[in-house]
């Protein structure tokens, strides 16, 4: 974007900050009385400037402006001063995390991430369990449950286990089941799982120890077995929240497209899979967004990485954001994920 003139953005900068905190549109007046020694006939001439250029619109029913989309990512990119995530937060926050993986398991706590960011964020929180499909794979384990059925335990280099259970039509021995379980471990160490889904068959089809009918299963049932992308990797909590915010009280079919989105989690697992490239904070802001029903709003989002597994979590709300406290707020939460499943 072009730069703007230094008057131009300490107008946008405080017309920004009042709307956020209001919600409404913000009028000159409003922001020659807010300290900058502006008079309002100048601070009127700017605001015109400004929404000639796109950065600001003129609702029908108000003499005020709010920023657009462009004005918001001008402001984000060039204006905004980041606020640092207070001390008593990050204590607060670790506490509730910390105490919900010590009583359960990785899913659980990731869980919980999404209900901290909803609660401090006071938005809707989002958040993926890690991706198993770009982990590295370290072994497998062999567990006779039945005769005719065998669990599955995946170890992923970082720590992680993810378990399954197949059926098979006649017994298999221990001795069997072990000579099977370490020609697996000795073809696919190494590998990522998503590596192994789409090769499994080649590098099993000529072992010649181990169970051929329990190779030939996963060999034929690779690509479930080996599919860890799932609706259910979506955690997401306070929609609640936007039941409050005065943008949404009379925008009740963008509320219910979004509701939708989530409810169908697959879809929006998608969208938040497509940003795990990104190291750090990203921030897509209203018509930036591809999917229609997040153009209304803003997704502020961080991976945080376990050995070769991601995860990201995240912030939904409307454009109308406070994003200098969002973004120290989204970091902490993705390095507090990291350290805490890193010792667990």
């Amino acid at each position: 974007m072009p730069q703007l003139q230094q008057r131009e953005e300490t107008i946008l900068n405080s017309l920004v900050s009042a709307h956020v905190t209001t919600g409404e549109p913000i009028g000159s007046r409003t922001i020659s009385k807010s300290g900058l020694g502006l008079s309002p006939a100048t601070v009127r001439n700017s605001m015109a400037d400004l929404e000639e250029k796109g950065y600001l619109a003129h609702p029908h029913t108000s003499a005020g402006r709010v920023p657009t989309d462009k004005g918001y990512r001008y402001y984000v990119d060039q204006v905004m001063a980041r606020e640092d995530l207070a001390e008593a937060d990050r204590e607060r926050i670790r506490r509730c995390i910390a105490a919900q993986l010590r009583e359960g398991n990785i899913q659980s706590m990731i869980e919980q991430v999404s209900k901290v960011v909803a609660e401090v964020s006071e938005n809707l929180g989002v958040a993926l369990t890690p991706r198993f499909e770009r982990g590295i794979f370290e072994r497998m384990e062999l567990v006779h449950l039945s005769e005719s059925k065998v669990l599955m335990v995946l170890t992923i280099r970082s720590g992680l286990v993810k378990t399954m259970v197949t059926e098979i039509d006649s017994a298999i021995d221990i001795a069997e089941m072990d000579e099977t379980r370490r020609v697996i471990n000795e073809r696919l160490s190494g590998l990522t799982i998503a590596e192994i889904r789409d090769s499994v068959v080649e590098r099993l089809k000529s072992v010649s120890g181990g169970s051929p009918k329990l190779l030939r299963i996963i060999c034929e049932s690779a690509d479930s077995l080996f599919n860890f992308s799932s609706g259910e990797d979506l955690r997401y909590g306070g929609a609640g929240n936007f039941f409050l915010k005065p943008e949404f009280i009379s925008h009740q079919t963008q509320l219910a497209g979004l509701m939708g989105l989530l409810e169908a989690r697959e879809p929006m697992v998608t969208i938040l899979d497509e940003r795990m490239d990104q190291e750090g904070i990203k921030i897509t802001i209203g018509n930036e967004n591809t999917s229609p029903e997040l153009q209304g709003y803003s997704l502020v989002t961080s991976r945080y990485q376990v050995g070769n597994v991601s995860g990201l979590v995240g912030v939904i709300g409307p454009t109308r954001l406070p994003y200098a406290r969002i973004i120290p707020l989204i970091q902490y939460m993705a390095e507090l994920t990291e350290e805490l499943i890193d010792h667990k």
